[in-house]
């Protein structure tokens, strides 16, 4: 469930979405061994399209009625009914190559803690991804609760990040930060 719509996330056509997920797994370089990690995974889709590309996705998402979509049917997603917050703060995060948010880390109460965990216990070369509003689109969440793109890097880069790649979706835009070696 996300806080501004009250129900399950529903962003775009199939279409759209596909067009989007092709962008995405060019972007991100999934290999065959690799664990992402989808943080608000909603219907599950980008989570099946990663399935496609790496050894194990990990998706987490509030709704029950959510984790019940057809993309979340294939071997190597494990779908997690779980609050995001309460749930990062046990799981073991070495070995994840990404972490996923579509259209959720605005929604997250726990934001701070889940970039400190991330900055602590992922693996030098690993990826923090997000999809996220434009600030300026005239729907979704409220504008208070929306970032910039230079907001979210504000946030992020400190704790050991850099940014990789971004593109613009049109009423949103992705960004992909990877985890130095060096911490900042």
């Amino acid at each position: 469930m996300d806080r501004h719509s009250g129900g399950m996330r529903q962003h775009g056509s199939i279409e759209a979405k596909s067009a989007i997920a092709d962008r995405l797994l060019e972007a991100m370089k999934l290999g065959g061994d690799d664990i992402v990690v989808d943080l608000g995974s909603g219907d599950g889709y980008y989570a099946s399209r990663f399935a496609e590309r790496c050894g194990k996705v990990v998706a987490v998402d509030a709704s029950s009625e959510a984790l019940k979509s057809e993309y979340y049917r294939k071997g190597n997603i494990e779908a997690v009914c779980a609050d995001v917050c309460a749930w990062a703060n046990s799981f073991a995060w070495e070995g994840i190559a990404q972490v996923f948010f579509s259209n959720s880390f605005h929604d997250m109460s726990c934001q701070d803690g889940l970039l400190s965990a991330f900055s602590a216990k992922l693996r030098p070369g690993a990826r923090l991804s997000l999809i996220e509003f434009h600030p300026e689109t005239p729907f979704g969440p409220p504008r208070s609760i929306r970032f910039s793109k230079e907001r979210l890097k504000a946030l992020v880069e400190p704790r050991g990040f850099e940014e990789k790649t971004s593109f613009d979706l049109g009423t949103h835009y992705y960004i992909s930060f990877e985890k130095s070696a060096r911490r900042k």
